[in-house]
């Protein structure tokens, strides 16, 4: 799966969505509101990531969602194959690399443009 690379220190981060969220790991994360982009989402803690990471829903945003609505930002030393304008890997992959570093986590936002998702560590 191609998808769009954002670069990390865009002013989305920070923020994630929680519909890719099940109930139960929603509870802790932090929502935010960005007005001027007409973004809103949800930062996640790592234990939540590892959550995400483990559940369906990478795999359903995957197969369901256009990647053309997908964009992902990786940080510099992420070891998922890329290029200047692509991460050459699945939606599973980025939240799980995060999931598998000491203090990793995810932001995930919904925006005009489709689903926004950043690693942290």
């Amino acid at each position: 799966m191609r998808v769009r690379a954002l670069v990390i220190t865009s002013a989305l981060a920070g923020v994630t969505i929680a519909g890719l969220v099940g109930a139960g790991t929603a509870s802790a994360a932090t929502p935010f509101v960005i007005p001027d982009a007409g973004a809103a989402g949800l930062e996640l803690s790592p234990g939540e990531t590892q959550s995400l990471s483990s559940g369906p829903i990478p795999a359903l945003v995957d197969r369901y969602v256009p990647s053309s609505s997908v964009s992902v930002g990786v940080r510099p030393d992420s070891k998922l194959p890329q290029d200047e304008d692509y991460v050459f890997g699945g939606l599973g992959d980025v939240i799980g690399e995060a999931a598998n570093r000491p203090g990793g986590s995810v932001d995930v936002l919904v925006d005009s443009g489709g689903l926004v998702v950043l690693q942290q560590w």
